[in-house]
Parts: C-alpha cells; structure tokens; sequence
C-alpha cells in the first residue's frame, strides 16, 4: 500500500514540477507547446494548456483544472470519454482534468526517467 502512496505522490509532484518547468520555456519562447509526457513503459502522449488549448483556464501557466491531451502513443481507457473521434491515437482530448491525466501517468509507471530536457 505505501508503494502505491508513494507513487500517486510521486507522480502529482512531477507532474506540478513538469508543468512549471515547460511553463518557464514558454515564458522565453512566447508559444510552444509543451514536450510531450513520456512514462516508463514507453506510452507517451501531448499535455497542452493554455491560450489557444482545449484547457481551463484557457491562458498560459503552470495551474490548471484541465488540460488538453492530443495523440497518445496508444488506446487508454482512462480517456477514452474525451476522445474527439474514435481513432483513438490520432485525435485531441479536450478539457481532461488533471487528476485523470495523472492517473494515466501513473497507470503507465509515472514518468521516464533520464529523458533529455528541451
């Protein structure tokens, strides 16, 4: 029970840590979107939120109640109530609260360790 704990812990804070730090390349690059989530067991998918997102609020930063998810490497059925279209792997998410989206993180093993940073 403590490793699931520390897991869904672990993956929140990452999760908060990911979003400042890609929220500070914004504020240098004005636009562009964020790199996208790469977990453990190879799934990885685009997290996008801000202006002109399927997010809340709809405005760059790092606090969000939603966020936009878009082409995920492969069916999940954590999401599969906000897909746009049936082709699961080449369709946007809108509007996914962030608890959902962690718990696709964490399903997937949280995030890969030793990615190179953008």
């Amino acid at each position: 029970m403590k490793n699931i704990t520390k897991l869904k812990i672990g993956v929140r804070n990452d999760f908060k840590n990911w979003l400042e730090e890609t929220y500070q390349q914004l504020l240098i690059f004005h636009y562009m979107p964020r790199p996208r989530i790469e977990c453990e067991d190879g799934f990885h998918m685009s997290v996008q939120g801000g202006d002109y997102t399927y997010s809340h609020p709809r405005k760059n930063g790092f606090r969000f109640e939603s966020m936009e998810i878009g082409f995920p490497s492969e069916y999940e059925e954590l999401i599969r109530g906000y897909a746009e279209s049936n082709d699961f792997t080449d369709t946007v998410y809108p509007y996914v609260p962030i608890d959902v989206i962690i718990e696709v993180i964490k399903k997937h093993g949280g995030f890969k360790k030793n990615i190179e940073k953008v």
